[in-house]
């Protein structure tokens, strides 16, 4: 079946454009443009913005180079997805890959020359589990959607076997369409409305949770939450009255906390996930290593768990110095007693790289796929077996 996505070629050669088109046009129904320059793609991005899933962007071009094209995309608004497409070496790929995620960009991922249909099918099937605002679900679109977690399993490197799961939300239309965060949260206004989805997520996993055959498994689910919304002075109160009223045990239940930069007053995010842990739930710092602000909120706040972000498992295989770090973030969470996690394994050479850093618990595409609540009783039927 194919995907209905829209894309944006840019790249000033016109080889890879007939190349990149023959591939999508096989692959998408969606809406398909190409651009042979840098101003041109920008332009058509601006005109047609919500029209867009998704850029497939070379980076050196001679009149507005890749990098400042993601700048400008950033500042005229696009909230879909980038696949960053380039010869050029995977350092420089590396660092432009890193700038678009600073500049709040979705990248998801590199793809170097020449183009494979496995891999632009692959960024592809990531683009459709975080399809942007162009499905035009009209905001929230509360009467015609519902929130609907979707979970991936986490491993325990050592035995293989589940040791957790991550919630992940999806919004399900009432014509069965499964839609991406993006959807969710580029309509969500301001911090009030913030906060009462994310505790309505929160209450739907825990209850998904509870049904679950965990038991002998000791498996946890972990829930997101920014930390703009730990630190309201209710949220603390009404997450353990949620726990309560659902007869759950905190020691089973995982706060993930994203954090760009340490707020102004940084006590406030302090006693929220200090009350958290208190109360018996597990703290998880996400994507460590990817802000400044990460070992700092290491040091103050009582985490249970380091996660590291794909981004950097990515580089693993390829790049020392990061392969160095991983090495470190690992060795720093076995000295403070805490889990580490790599996120977004999808090969076995990453694999490998995890495995040599001593890293405990894994997830990603090699190992399974969000799955929604209803099938996770299957994938925990046989937790001793090695995912395909």
């Amino acid at each position: 079946m194919k995907h209905s996505i829209n894309c944006l070629i840019v790249d000033d050669d016109p080889m890879y454009a007939i190349v990149a088109s023959s591939i999508l046009s096989t692959l998408t129904s969606g809406l398909l443009r190409t651009a042979p320059c840098g101003r041109a793609g920008l332009a058509a991005l601006t005109r047609e913005a919500r029209d867009t899933d998704l850029v497939f962007l070379d980076l050196n071009m001679p009149d507005l180079d890749g990098l400042a094209f993601m700048r400008a995309a950033h500042e005229v608004g696009y909230a879909g997805n980038i696949v960053i497409s380039s010869g050029e070496s995977r350092a420089v790929l590396r660092s432009a890959e890193a700038m678009g995620r600073m500049l709040g960009i979705s990248i998801l991922g590199v793809l170097t020359k020449p183009l494979t249909m496995e891999g632009v099918a692959e960024m592809l099937a990531k683009s459709e589990m975080t399809r942007g605002p162009s499905a035009k679900l009209g905001g929230l679109a509360g009467k015609d959607c519902e929130l609907t977690p979707y979970y991936q399993p986490q491993y325990d490197l050592a035995t293989l076997r589940i040791a957790g799961f991550e919630s992940l939300i999806r919004l399900t239309s009432k014509d069965g369409r499964i839609h991406g965060p993006a959807d969710l949260f580029s309509s969500v206004n301001g911090l009030e409305d913030l906060t009462a989805v994310s505790l309505e997520i929160a209450t739907k996993v825990v209850r998904d949770f509870r049904t679950w055959p965990v038991g002998r498994t000791r498996a946890d689910v972990s829930i997101n939450f920014d930390a703009s919304v730990l630190e309201r002075p209710h949220v603390i109160a009404d997450l353990q009255q949620a726990v309560t009223d659902l007869s759950a045990d905190p020691n089973t239940i995982c706060i993930e906390v994203t954090e760009k930069s340490l707020p102004k007053d940084p006590s406030r995010l302090v006693e929220a996930l200090t009350r958290l842990r208190m109360f018996g739930f597990k703290l998880s710092l996400d994507d460590y290593g990817m802000g400044a602000s990460s070992f700092e909120l290491l040091r103050l706040c009582p985490f249970s768990e380091i996660k590291v972000d794909r981004s950097i498992i990515e580089a693993c295989p390829h790049d020392r110095v990061t392969r160095k770090f991983l090495h470190a973030v690992a060795g720093l969470a076995r000295d403070l007693e805490l889990v580490s996690v790599a996120e977004g394994v999808e090969n076995q050479e990453e694999l490998s790289e995890v495995r040599a850093a001593g890293m405990d618990r894994v997830q990603g595409f090699l190992f399974s796929r969000p799955v929604p609540s209803q099938a996770v009783a299957e994938l925990m039927s046989d937790p001793e077996a090695y995912p395909a």
